[in-house]
């Protein structure tokens, strides 16, 4: 069945929607973000509020409103405490990133501590390449100890991952030093 397309919202309509704090969903959209995976689809993954949270953090950090992207980054982050492991590993590196480019170094390493704890146990591919991302930001900084630290211990931490990894990532040059 054809749908009819539903109008393109207004720019007014998207900047209100997008910087009112902390967010707002319209229109009865949180019953959509609570729905997720059903008998019909059962590989769907709910886009709930923390989905919102960290996708808005992406979103502001890459238009350069780091308050915006740290505000909505540490939501995701405490949205996502209670589960589904790989999203809040994601929602981590965002925060991670974003502290990073904000200058506060010192919240970055705490952040990427907390990802290291968990990193081996995901087994995924996509968590390793986007921390491989993250040690080359923090890898700018190497002559703040707090940070050369890190990087030691994240390089360490990135050997255990490729080992588990072994069968599905290739060998590659990555890491930080």
């Amino acid at each position: 069945m054809n749908r009819p397309l539903a109008p393109a919202p207004s720019s007014w309509t998207v900047r209100r929607t997008m910087c009112s704090p902390p967010y707002s969903v319209p229109n009865g959209g949180h019953a959509a973000l609570a729905a997720g995976a059903d008998d019909d689809h059962p590989w769907l993954s709910p886009f709930d509020d923390a989905t919102l949270a960290s996708e808005s953090a992406l979103a502001f950090s890459d238009l350069g409103r780091s308050k915006d992207a740290l505000q909505y980054g540490e939501q995701a982050v405490a949205l996502r405490q209670e589960g589904r492991a790989r999203s809040l590993a994601f929602s981590r590196i965002t925060l991670a990133r974003i502290h990073a480019d904000r200058g506060d170094l010192d919240a970055a390493i705490a952040v990427g501590t907390e990802l290291l704890a968990t990193g081996p146990t995901l087994g995924s591919v996509r968590v390793v390449h986007q921390l491989d991302d993250l040690g080359e930001l923090l890898a700018r900084h190497r002559e703040y100890g707090p940070v050369r630290e890190y990087l030691a211990r994240f390089d360490e931490a990135r050997r255990t991952w490729l080992l588990l990894l072994a069968d599905i990532i290739p060998s590659s040059q990555g890491g930080s030093t």
